[in-house]
């Protein structure tokens, strides 16, 4: 498989990994057995989760460098502030890490 762009959406990225690692065409409802269950291999499924972990990951680790540069430009205003937490509040939504 080439290298594709990074997919704009949570389902997008699903089912690239589903196509890559489980040989699922799509992750839609089709409403017919045959189309919509599937068997597949512990290794496929260990790699699919493998990879969103790390999709997750990435996502988490480029919030973290926002928040060093930010940190590192020193923002003086209470706007720039918020709309810091704002990000890191709806980037923490996107993600959903359990507690531990």
């Amino acid at each position: 498989m080439k290298n594709q762009p990074m997919p704009s959406t949570r389902h997008e990225l699903f089912t690239q990994i589903a196509r890559k690692h489980l040989f699922i065409e799509t992750l839609e409802p089709r409403n017919r057995d045959h189309l919509d269950f599937h068997d597949v291999g512990v290794v496929g499924v260990q790699r699919a989760l493998d990879e969103a972990y790390l999709a997750g990951l990435a996502e988490l680790l480029s919030a973290a460098e926002a928040l060093l540069e930010a940190k590192d430009n020193q923002m003086e205003t209470l706007a720039e502030w918020r709309k810091l937490r704002k990000a890191i509040r709806q980037a923490k939504k996107r993600i959903a890490l359990p507690k531990p």
